[in-house]
């Protein structure tokens, strides 16, 4: 009798008995920290009044310093258009037309686009002071409540995972810190590459030159130093 057939049979068994094992279910088996505690993304709006008194032509330096701001605000985090409301049959309307050009030519100066400034009205029948108001939608982040520390048990997880509230702090850093949420909900669209630089560079690649610029004397012993 072959000696080698009875190992022979045992290779077989285990080949069968690794195919009859599932296979694992799609998808990580243990949840990641951005999981376990999901940042919320909300889209909120903001929003300034700009006071029309009766007879008023143009609007104060305090208006205009709030919109200087506000612009500063939109140009950062807002979305989509700057929408500038006029108010519509109050008895200030004259006034509020003439407050609505300059709040515009305001916002203009500060760095909005003029096409982002988007124009609309509202009801505002029988009030004597109706406002010019400015708003434009922005996102907001907020993450999960953290589990209380004391109510878990830190030195005893049986199962070699994670606390409940592991992570937890990373993910309210993140929400708190983000520029804008928005970022977290999808990617920016990317700016057209440099061409023109980049023609530049091949060009030298090709005539066997150098392609980085110049460094002056002062930029080398500079970085001599750092380096010291």
């Amino acid at each position: 009798m072959n000696v080698r057939l009875p190992f022979f049979l045992i290779g077989l068994s285990a080949l069968g008995a690794c195919a009859s094992v599932p296979p694992p279910p799609p998808g990580p088996a243990t949840p990641t920290i951005a999981d376990s505690h999901r940042i919320t993304v909300t889209q909120t709006a903001e929003r300034i009044e700009v006071p029309v008194t009766p007879g008023a032509m143009t609007i104060s330096p305090a208006s205009q310093a709030e919109l200087r701001a506000f612009a500063g605000g939109y140009l950062r985090y807002g979305h989509g258009a700057l929408v500038l409301s006029t108010p519509s049959g109050a008895a200030n309307s004259d006034a509020a037309s003439l407050i609505a050009n300059d709040t515009r030519r305001a916002l203009v100066e500060a760095g909005v686009s003029y096409a982002a400034v988007a124009g609309s009205t509202y009801d505002a029948s029988g009030s004597a002071d109706a406002p010019i108001i400015v708003s434009f939608s922005r996102y907001e982040a907020e993450a999960a409540e953290c589990a209380p520390l004391w109510e878990q048990d830190l030195a005893h997880q049986s199962n070699n995972q994670p606390w409940a509230s592991f992570g937890c702090a990373t993910m309210n850093n993140l929400a708190a810190m983000v520029e804008d949420p928005a970022d977290l909900l999808r990617p920016r669209v990317m700016d057209p590459r440099d061409s023109g630089r980049r023609d530049t560079v091949f060009d030298a690649y090709r005539e066997g030159e150098q392609t980085h610029a110049d460094r002056s004397n002062d930029e080398r012993i500079q970085i001599s130093n750092a380096v010291q």
